[in-house]
């Protein structure tokens, strides 16, 4: 037996705005120095991949990533240090609340061998 946790921000209507889709998308982002690279590598549609990370950017009101268009080197984004801290922060709560879900699932079932899931 294992336990699965999956987190994400709601908006007060109930629909989701941020969670491990998003955050996957801008660690590749960072990785590669383009959403459409980024995209790609998670087989998403340029235009869906956009379309997830302009709406959490309303939703949440901080900007992500910065733009560059084309030119000569080509174009690119990058993570601003707002979306940085903003996912660094994220990141850190997941993991925090992940082990105690963890601690708490063993403690109320001693008798499964402490194994989880992301």
């Amino acid at each position: 037996m294992h336990l699965k946790i999956s987190l994400r921000i709601m908006d007060g209507d109930g629909e989701k705005v941020f969670g491990s889709g998003v955050v996957e998308l801008l660690r590749k982002i960072e990785e590669t120095g383009s959403l459409n690279r980024a995209a790609r590598s998670m087989d998403l549609a340029y235009s869906k991949a956009w379309k997830i990370l302009a709406e959490a950017e309303k939703r949440l009101g901080i900007t992500f990533i910065e733009r560059t268009i084309g030119g000569a080197h080509g174009g690119g984004s990058r993570l601003t240090d707002e979306g940085r801290d903003f996912l660094e922060r994220y990141e850190k709560f997941d993991r925090r609340v992940r082990r105690q879900a963890e601690d708490e699932f063993a403690a109320a079932f001693p008798e499964w061998k402490k194994e989880t899931e992301g």
